[in-house]
Protein backbone atom coordinates (compact mmCIF):
# COMPACT_ATOMS: atom_id res chain seq x y z
CA UNK A 1 0.00 0.00 0.00
CA UNK A 2 1.32 3.67 -0.94
CA UNK A 3 0.34 6.94 1.07
CA UNK A 4 -0.34 10.36 -0.82
CA UNK A 5 0.54 13.04 1.27
CA UNK A 6 -0.91 16.14 -1.01
CA UNK A 7 1.76 16.05 -3.79
CA UNK A 8 4.24 13.45 -1.69
CA UNK A 9 3.77 9.79 -2.43
CA UNK A 10 5.32 7.07 -0.03
CA UNK A 11 6.58 4.00 -1.73
CA UNK A 12 6.61 0.56 -0.25
CA UNK A 13 8.53 -0.89 -2.08
CA UNK A 14 11.14 0.13 -5.35
CA UNK A 15 10.69 -2.93 -7.53
CA UNK A 16 9.89 -1.95 -11.69
CA UNK A 17 5.81 -2.98 -11.07
CA UNK A 18 5.10 -1.99 -7.39
CA UNK A 19 6.30 1.55 -8.61
CA UNK A 20 4.51 1.68 -11.42
CA UNK A 21 1.05 0.53 -10.08
CA UNK A 22 1.74 3.16 -7.26
CA UNK A 23 2.34 5.64 -9.62
CA UNK A 24 -1.02 4.83 -12.20
CA UNK A 25 -3.20 5.19 -8.66
CA UNK A 26 -1.21 8.07 -7.22
CA UNK A 27 -2.38 10.13 -10.42
CA UNK A 28 -5.82 9.73 -10.08
CA UNK A 29 -5.35 11.92 -7.03
CA UNK A 30 -4.96 15.54 -7.88
CA UNK A 31 -5.15 18.76 -5.65
CA UNK A 32 -7.51 19.92 -8.21
CA UNK A 33 -8.27 23.92 -6.31
CA UNK A 34 -4.11 24.48 -5.48
CA UNK A 35 -3.65 23.64 -8.71
CA UNK A 36 -6.57 26.21 -10.40
CA UNK A 37 -5.01 28.57 -8.34
CA UNK A 38 -1.86 27.85 -9.26
CA UNK A 39 -2.64 28.03 -12.77
CA UNK A 40 -4.59 31.27 -12.22
CA UNK A 41 -1.12 32.43 -11.04
CA UNK A 42 0.78 32.00 -13.90
CA UNK A 43 -2.03 33.11 -16.11
CA UNK A 44 -1.02 36.39 -14.33
CA UNK A 45 2.33 36.25 -14.46
CA UNK A 46 2.61 35.56 -18.00
CA UNK A 47 -0.62 37.97 -18.59
CA UNK A 48 -2.68 35.37 -20.61
CA UNK A 49 -5.99 33.88 -20.17
CA UNK A 50 -6.94 37.30 -18.26
CA UNK A 51 -10.42 37.25 -20.31
CA UNK A 52 -11.90 33.95 -18.07
CA UNK A 53 -10.74 35.01 -14.92
CA UNK A 54 -12.96 38.22 -15.24
CA UNK A 55 -15.82 36.97 -16.74
CA UNK A 56 -17.72 35.40 -13.81
CA UNK A 57 -17.32 38.91 -11.94
CA UNK A 58 -18.93 40.83 -14.69
CA UNK A 59 -22.11 39.04 -15.73
CA UNK A 60 -24.12 39.59 -18.66
CA UNK A 61 -22.62 42.55 -21.36
CA UNK A 62 -20.65 44.25 -19.22
CA UNK A 63 -17.17 43.19 -20.49
CA UNK A 64 -18.58 43.98 -24.02
CA UNK A 65 -18.78 47.62 -22.90
CA UNK A 66 -14.95 47.92 -22.16
CA UNK A 67 -12.24 45.62 -22.75
CA UNK A 68 -10.96 43.69 -19.39
CA UNK A 69 -8.03 45.95 -17.53
CA UNK A 70 -5.65 44.01 -15.31
CA UNK A 71 -1.96 45.95 -14.00
CA UNK A 72 0.81 43.46 -14.34
CA UNK A 73 1.67 43.42 -10.72
CA UNK A 74 2.77 39.68 -10.91
CA UNK A 75 5.77 39.75 -12.94
CA UNK A 76 6.46 43.44 -11.53
CA UNK A 77 6.69 42.17 -8.49
CA UNK A 78 8.66 38.63 -9.32
CA UNK A 79 11.28 40.85 -11.04
CA UNK A 80 11.82 43.18 -8.34
CA UNK A 81 11.44 40.44 -5.71
CA UNK A 82 13.96 37.91 -7.19
CA UNK A 83 17.11 39.68 -8.16
CA UNK A 84 19.52 37.22 -7.18
CA UNK A 85 19.62 35.27 -10.55
CA UNK A 86 20.60 38.91 -12.25
CA UNK A 87 23.42 38.86 -13.55
CA UNK A 88 25.15 35.21 -12.38
CA UNK A 89 28.87 34.46 -13.67
CA UNK A 90 29.12 30.89 -13.67
CA UNK A 91 32.83 28.93 -13.67
CA UNK A 92 34.04 25.26 -14.30
CA UNK A 93 37.42 24.86 -12.92
CA UNK A 94 37.94 28.72 -11.74
CA UNK A 95 37.07 30.05 -15.59
CA UNK A 96 34.57 31.16 -17.37
CA UNK A 97 33.49 27.86 -20.20
CA UNK A 98 31.60 29.44 -23.40
CA UNK A 99 31.43 26.06 -24.25
CA UNK A 100 29.38 24.82 -21.43
CA UNK A 101 27.41 28.12 -22.15
CA UNK A 102 26.69 27.42 -26.10
CA UNK A 103 25.30 24.31 -25.35
CA UNK A 104 22.95 25.22 -22.06
CA UNK A 105 20.81 27.09 -24.59
CA UNK A 106 19.13 30.33 -22.99
CA UNK A 107 20.34 29.22 -19.35
CA UNK A 108 20.28 32.53 -18.17
CA UNK A 109 16.82 33.57 -19.24
CA UNK A 110 15.13 30.73 -18.23
CA UNK A 111 16.66 30.82 -14.63
CA UNK A 112 15.64 34.42 -14.31
CA UNK A 113 12.19 33.02 -14.80
CA UNK A 114 12.41 30.03 -12.88
CA UNK A 115 13.29 32.08 -9.95
CA UNK A 116 10.45 34.47 -10.28
CA UNK A 117 7.62 31.55 -10.47
CA UNK A 118 9.13 29.23 -8.16
CA UNK A 119 8.66 32.43 -5.69
CA UNK A 120 5.46 33.21 -6.28
CA UNK A 121 4.41 29.55 -6.20
CA UNK A 122 6.52 28.66 -3.47
CA UNK A 123 7.97 25.76 -5.40
CA UNK A 124 8.72 24.91 -9.06
CA UNK A 125 11.07 22.14 -10.94
CA UNK A 126 13.29 22.73 -13.81
CA UNK A 127 13.60 19.94 -16.68
CA UNK A 128 17.09 19.89 -18.30
CA UNK A 129 16.62 17.97 -21.88
CA UNK A 130 18.60 17.40 -24.61
CA UNK A 131 17.62 18.59 -27.90
CA UNK A 132 19.33 15.94 -30.54
CA UNK A 133 18.80 18.36 -33.65
CA UNK A 134 20.22 21.26 -31.93
CA UNK A 135 22.52 19.22 -29.85
CA UNK A 136 22.39 21.17 -26.89
CA UNK A 137 20.66 20.83 -23.29
CA UNK A 138 17.10 23.04 -23.33
CA UNK A 139 15.09 23.91 -20.08
CA UNK A 140 11.40 23.55 -19.26
CA UNK A 141 9.94 24.97 -16.25
CA UNK A 142 7.18 22.09 -14.35
CA UNK A 143 4.89 23.85 -12.38
CA UNK A 144 3.42 21.21 -10.62
CA UNK A 145 4.46 17.92 -10.08
CA UNK A 146 3.96 15.13 -7.81
CA UNK A 147 7.11 13.73 -5.61
CA UNK A 148 7.45 9.62 -4.92
CA UNK A 149 9.83 8.29 -1.74
CA UNK A 150 11.21 5.14 -1.03
CA UNK A 151 10.47 3.56 2.04
CA UNK A 152 12.96 5.69 3.81
CA UNK A 153 11.06 9.03 2.68
CA UNK A 154 13.88 10.29 0.53
CA UNK A 155 12.97 11.45 -2.84
CA UNK A 156 12.77 8.41 -5.59
CA UNK A 157 10.93 9.70 -8.73
CA UNK A 158 9.11 12.59 -9.95
CA UNK A 159 5.59 12.49 -12.08
CA UNK A 160 4.11 15.75 -14.23
CA UNK A 161 1.68 16.19 -16.86
CA UNK A 162 2.77 16.74 -20.58
CA UNK A 163 -0.70 17.49 -22.24
CA UNK A 164 -3.25 15.25 -23.98
CA UNK A 165 -3.33 12.67 -26.37
CA UNK A 166 -5.23 12.40 -29.85
CA UNK A 167 -7.83 11.04 -27.64
CA UNK A 168 -8.32 13.98 -25.45
CA UNK A 169 -6.62 12.06 -22.21
CA UNK A 170 -4.24 13.61 -19.85
CA UNK A 171 -0.46 12.38 -20.35
CA UNK A 172 1.90 11.81 -17.39
CA UNK A 173 5.49 11.17 -17.47
CA UNK A 174 7.91 9.33 -14.75
CA UNK A 175 11.35 9.68 -13.88
CA UNK A 176 12.84 8.11 -11.21
CA UNK A 177 16.90 7.41 -10.09
CA UNK A 178 18.42 4.57 -9.74
CA UNK A 179 18.29 3.59 -6.04
CA UNK A 180 19.33 0.07 -4.38
CA UNK A 181 20.32 -2.39 -7.21
CA UNK A 182 17.03 -1.15 -9.23
CA UNK A 183 17.39 1.20 -12.47
CA UNK A 184 16.22 4.47 -12.44
CA UNK A 185 12.61 4.13 -14.30
CA UNK A 186 11.09 6.22 -17.14
CA UNK A 187 7.86 6.20 -18.91
CA UNK A 188 4.59 7.82 -20.31
CA UNK A 189 0.92 6.86 -18.78
CA UNK A 190 -2.52 8.22 -18.95
CA UNK A 191 -5.57 8.30 -17.05
CA UNK A 192 -6.61 4.80 -18.21
CA UNK A 193 -3.11 3.83 -16.48
CA UNK A 194 -1.52 2.43 -19.70
CA UNK A 195 1.95 2.78 -19.61
CA UNK A 196 3.86 3.90 -23.07
CA UNK A 197 7.76 3.81 -23.36
CA UNK A 198 9.64 6.72 -24.17
CA UNK A 199 12.28 7.07 -26.87
CA UNK A 200 12.12 3.11 -27.97
CA UNK A 201 13.03 1.75 -24.78
CA UNK A 202 10.89 -1.42 -24.25
CA UNK A 203 12.69 -1.77 -20.66
CA UNK A 204 11.25 1.41 -19.09
CA UNK A 205 14.80 2.18 -18.32
CA UNK A 206 15.94 5.35 -17.13
CA UNK A 207 19.04 6.30 -19.08
CA UNK A 208 20.65 9.19 -16.73
CA UNK A 209 19.95 6.99 -13.67
CA UNK A 210 19.23 10.21 -11.97
CA UNK A 211 15.95 12.40 -12.38
CA UNK A 212 17.15 15.49 -15.06
CA UNK A 213 14.77 17.78 -12.64
CA UNK A 214 16.02 20.12 -10.46
CA UNK A 215 13.63 22.04 -7.73
CA UNK A 216 13.67 25.35 -5.72
CA UNK A 217 11.22 25.21 -2.58
CA UNK A 218 10.76 28.44 -0.13
CA UNK A 219 9.16 28.19 2.75
CA UNK A 220 5.75 29.98 2.10
CA UNK A 221 4.67 30.82 -1.41
CA UNK A 222 3.67 34.54 -2.96
CA UNK A 223 0.30 33.09 -3.99
CA UNK A 224 -1.39 36.56 -2.52
CA UNK A 225 0.18 39.01 -5.22
CA UNK A 226 -1.72 36.45 -7.82
CA UNK A 227 -4.97 37.29 -5.40
CA UNK A 228 -4.05 41.13 -5.35
CA UNK A 229 -4.03 41.00 -9.17
CA UNK A 230 -6.94 39.41 -9.87
CA UNK A 231 -8.67 41.82 -7.28
CA UNK A 232 -6.75 45.17 -9.01
CA UNK A 233 -8.14 43.57 -12.62
CA UNK A 234 -11.89 43.70 -11.34
CA UNK A 235 -11.33 47.40 -9.83
CA UNK A 236 -9.82 48.60 -12.89
CA UNK A 237 -12.54 46.57 -14.89
CA UNK A 238 -14.84 48.43 -12.86
CA UNK A 239 -13.45 51.90 -13.18
CA UNK A 240 -13.07 51.39 -16.74
CA UNK A 241 -16.85 50.41 -16.93
CA UNK A 242 -17.84 53.75 -14.37
CA UNK A 243 -15.38 56.06 -17.10
CA UNK A 244 -17.78 54.44 -19.86
CA UNK A 245 -21.25 55.78 -17.69
CA UNK A 246 -19.53 58.82 -15.88
CA UNK A 247 -22.23 60.89 -18.64
CA UNK A 248 -24.99 58.85 -17.15
CA UNK A 249 -26.92 56.13 -17.57
CA UNK A 250 -30.34 56.96 -20.07
CA UNK A 251 -33.88 56.40 -18.14
CA UNK A 252 -36.96 56.44 -19.82
CA UNK A 253 -40.19 56.80 -17.70
CA UNK A 254 -43.94 57.24 -17.70
CA UNK A 255 -44.26 54.18 -19.98
CA UNK A 256 -44.71 50.24 -18.80
CA UNK A 257 -42.96 48.88 -22.43
CA UNK A 258 -39.74 48.62 -23.73
CA UNK A 259 -39.73 51.05 -27.19
CA UNK A 260 -38.35 49.19 -29.93
CA UNK A 261 -35.42 50.15 -31.57
CA UNK A 262 -34.29 53.57 -29.85
CA UNK A 263 -31.00 55.56 -30.22
CA UNK A 264 -29.66 57.85 -29.17
CA UNK A 265 -26.51 60.29 -29.99
CA UNK A 266 -25.81 64.21 -30.59
CA UNK A 267 -26.43 63.71 -34.06
CA UNK A 268 -29.70 61.96 -33.40
CA UNK A 269 -33.26 62.83 -32.46
CA UNK A 270 -35.28 61.13 -29.98
CA UNK A 271 -39.29 60.30 -30.33
CA UNK A 272 -40.72 59.58 -27.14
CA UNK A 273 -44.27 58.04 -26.66
CA UNK A 274 -46.95 61.18 -25.21
CA UNK A 275 -46.28 60.26 -21.52
CA UNK A 276 -42.57 59.15 -21.61
CA UNK A 277 -39.74 61.39 -20.42
CA UNK A 278 -35.84 60.62 -21.06
CA UNK A 279 -33.03 61.39 -18.25
CA UNK A 280 -30.10 60.70 -17.03
CA UNK A 281 -28.44 58.92 -14.02
CA UNK A 282 -25.15 59.43 -13.16
CA UNK A 283 -22.99 57.18 -10.82
CA UNK A 284 -23.18 57.96 -7.33
CA UNK A 285 -19.44 56.52 -6.87
CA UNK A 286 -15.88 58.49 -6.74
CA UNK A 287 -13.82 57.31 -9.67
CA UNK A 288 -10.94 58.89 -7.82
CA UNK A 289 -11.69 57.06 -4.58
CA UNK A 290 -11.87 53.70 -6.56
CA UNK A 291 -8.15 54.75 -8.36
CA UNK A 292 -7.13 55.07 -4.49
CA UNK A 293 -8.55 51.50 -3.27
CA UNK A 294 -6.37 50.46 -5.88
CA UNK A 295 -3.36 52.36 -5.20
CA UNK A 296 -3.82 51.00 -1.45
CA UNK A 297 -4.32 47.42 -2.57
CA UNK A 298 -0.98 47.32 -4.39
CA UNK A 299 0.83 48.98 -1.83
CA UNK A 300 -0.24 46.77 0.96
CA UNK A 301 0.82 43.66 -1.18
CA UNK A 302 4.10 45.74 -1.85
CA UNK A 303 4.74 45.97 1.79
CA UNK A 304 3.94 42.79 2.32
CA UNK A 305 6.85 41.59 0.00
CA UNK A 306 9.13 44.14 1.04
CA UNK A 307 8.83 46.25 -2.19
CA UNK A 308 8.35 49.91 -2.39
CA UNK A 309 5.62 51.27 -5.17
CA UNK A 310 6.23 54.21 -7.34
CA UNK A 311 3.17 55.83 -8.92
CA UNK A 312 4.80 58.06 -11.50
CA UNK A 313 3.18 61.43 -10.07
CA UNK A 314 6.38 63.47 -10.67
CA UNK A 315 8.65 64.77 -8.00
CA UNK A 316 12.41 64.30 -7.45
CA UNK A 317 13.16 60.88 -8.26
CA UNK A 318 15.18 59.16 -5.13
CA UNK A 319 18.63 59.06 -5.47
CA UNK A 320 20.72 55.50 -5.77
CA UNK A 321 21.24 55.68 -2.22
CA UNK A 322 17.91 56.81 -1.24
CA UNK A 323 16.55 53.55 -3.29
CA UNK A 324 19.24 51.10 -1.68
CA UNK A 325 17.79 52.38 1.91
CA UNK A 326 14.01 51.96 0.42
CA UNK A 327 15.21 48.82 -1.06
CA UNK A 328 17.03 47.00 2.48
CA UNK A 329 14.31 44.36 3.27
CA UNK A 330 14.45 43.30 0.01
CA UNK A 331 18.51 43.62 -0.46
CA UNK A 332 18.55 41.09 2.88
CA UNK A 333 15.84 38.31 1.41
CA UNK A 334 18.11 38.78 -1.52
CA UNK A 335 21.33 37.89 0.80
CA UNK A 336 19.19 34.87 2.42
CA UNK A 337 18.26 33.94 -0.96
CA UNK A 338 21.64 32.78 -2.24
CA UNK A 339 22.19 29.75 -0.26
CA UNK A 340 19.30 28.25 -2.02
CA UNK A 341 19.93 28.98 -5.48
CA UNK A 342 23.20 28.04 -4.75
CA UNK A 343 22.31 24.60 -4.52
CA UNK A 344 19.97 24.59 -6.97
CA UNK A 345 22.67 25.26 -9.59
CA UNK A 346 24.71 22.76 -8.36
CA UNK A 347 22.06 20.20 -8.51
CA UNK A 348 20.97 21.43 -12.21
CA UNK A 349 24.98 21.47 -13.09
CA UNK A 350 24.97 17.82 -11.94
CA UNK A 351 21.99 16.94 -14.09
CA UNK A 352 23.51 19.07 -17.27
CA UNK A 353 26.88 17.04 -17.08
CA UNK A 354 25.12 13.81 -17.03
CA UNK A 355 23.25 14.46 -20.06
CA UNK A 356 26.19 15.76 -21.72
CA UNK A 357 27.98 12.79 -20.73
CA UNK A 358 25.08 10.42 -22.56
CA UNK A 359 24.68 12.47 -25.22
CA UNK A 360 28.10 13.52 -26.66
CA UNK A 361 30.70 11.82 -24.58
CA UNK A 362 31.72 14.98 -23.19
CA UNK A 363 32.84 15.06 -19.55
CA UNK A 364 32.87 18.51 -17.86
CA UNK A 365 34.79 19.27 -14.67
CA UNK A 366 33.15 18.51 -11.09
CA UNK A 367 34.33 21.70 -10.17
CA UNK A 368 31.52 24.12 -10.27
CA UNK A 369 31.47 27.81 -9.07
CA UNK A 370 29.53 30.92 -9.20
CA UNK A 371 29.35 34.42 -8.49
CA UNK A 372 25.91 36.49 -7.79
CA UNK A 373 26.30 40.23 -9.15
CA UNK A 374 25.56 43.13 -6.33
CA UNK A 375 22.20 44.78 -7.08
CA UNK A 376 22.49 48.16 -9.10
CA UNK A 377 20.33 51.10 -8.17
CA UNK A 378 19.90 53.71 -10.98
CA UNK A 379 22.23 56.98 -10.59
CA UNK A 380 21.49 60.62 -11.54
CA UNK A 381 24.58 61.27 -13.93
CA UNK A 382 26.31 63.01 -11.14
CA UNK A 383 26.35 60.00 -8.64
CA UNK A 384 27.53 57.92 -11.59
CA UNK A 385 30.41 60.17 -12.77
CA UNK A 386 31.49 60.44 -8.89
CA UNK A 387 31.44 56.67 -8.80
CA UNK A 388 33.56 55.89 -11.80
CA UNK A 389 35.85 58.34 -10.77
CA UNK A 390 36.51 56.49 -7.78
CA UNK A 391 36.67 53.55 -9.13
CA UNK A 392 39.68 54.52 -11.60
CA UNK A 393 41.71 56.40 -8.74
CA UNK A 394 41.31 53.53 -6.72
CA UNK A 395 42.54 51.14 -9.34
CA UNK A 396 39.50 49.51 -9.19
CA UNK A 397 38.62 50.04 -12.99
CA UNK A 398 40.64 50.44 -15.78
CA UNK A 399 39.90 52.93 -18.51
CA UNK A 400 39.68 49.47 -20.84
CA UNK A 401 37.01 48.33 -18.66
CA UNK A 402 34.89 52.07 -18.34
CA UNK A 403 34.51 52.64 -21.83
CA UNK A 404 33.60 48.36 -22.37
CA UNK A 405 30.84 49.42 -20.00
CA UNK A 406 29.52 53.01 -21.32
CA UNK A 407 30.71 53.49 -24.64
CA UNK A 408 30.61 49.94 -26.59
CA UNK A 409 30.72 46.50 -24.76
CA UNK A 410 31.14 44.57 -27.94
CA UNK A 411 34.50 46.73 -28.76
CA UNK A 412 37.49 44.19 -29.55
CA UNK A 413 40.64 45.29 -27.89
CA UNK A 414 42.18 46.62 -31.16
CA UNK A 415 39.15 48.65 -31.67
CA UNK A 416 39.77 50.21 -27.77
CA UNK A 417 43.75 50.64 -28.64
CA UNK A 418 42.84 52.34 -31.63
CA UNK A 419 40.42 54.65 -29.81
CA UNK A 420 42.77 55.21 -27.02
CA UNK A 421 45.26 56.87 -29.36
CA UNK A 422 43.11 58.86 -31.15
CA UNK A 423 42.28 60.54 -28.10
CA UNK A 424 45.81 61.16 -27.03
CA UNK A 425 46.14 62.49 -30.54
CA UNK A 426 43.87 65.17 -30.08
CA UNK A 427 44.86 66.12 -26.74
CA UNK A 428 48.57 67.07 -27.53
CA UNK A 429 48.63 70.58 -27.51
CA UNK A 430 50.55 72.32 -30.24
CA UNK A 431 53.43 74.83 -28.79
CA UNK A 432 52.44 78.19 -30.20
CA UNK A 433 55.15 80.67 -32.26
CA UNK A 434 56.55 82.36 -29.84
CA UNK A 435 59.33 84.22 -31.77
CA UNK A 436 58.42 87.62 -31.27
CA UNK A 437 61.28 90.53 -31.64
CA UNK A 438 60.58 92.03 -28.13
CA UNK A 439 60.90 88.72 -26.60
CA UNK A 440 64.28 88.11 -28.35
CA UNK A 441 65.81 91.27 -27.34
CA UNK A 442 65.00 91.06 -23.69
CA UNK A 443 66.44 86.96 -24.11
CA UNK A 444 69.64 88.90 -25.84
Amino acid sequence: MDYNYHDKVMLPELGQQAVMDSVRRAEAYMQKKEIAEKDTALDFYYNRNLDSHLEQWFPGSSLSQVPPFGMRIVPRFARSRMMVMKGIQRFINGESSQEYMDLTHLLDSKAREFSEVAWLLGKCYFRSKWNQRHQRIEYDLIPHAKEYCDPDGQLYGISYEVGKDHKGRRQFVFWSEDREGEPGLHFLFDTTSKVRMVGGREDFINPYGLIPISKIEFCSDSMDVARAALQVSIAMTEIALATRFALGQPVITGIDTEIPNLKSGIERLISLPEGASLSYVSPTGSIKDMIESVKMMVNQVGQNHALSIRWGEGGTPPSGEALKILSLENLESRESDMPLFKEWEHSRYEIDRRLLEVHMNRSFSESYALDFSEAEFPLSWAEEKDRYIFLLEQGLMSKKELYLKLVNPDALPEEIEQRFNEVKEEQVVEEPETATPLLDILQA
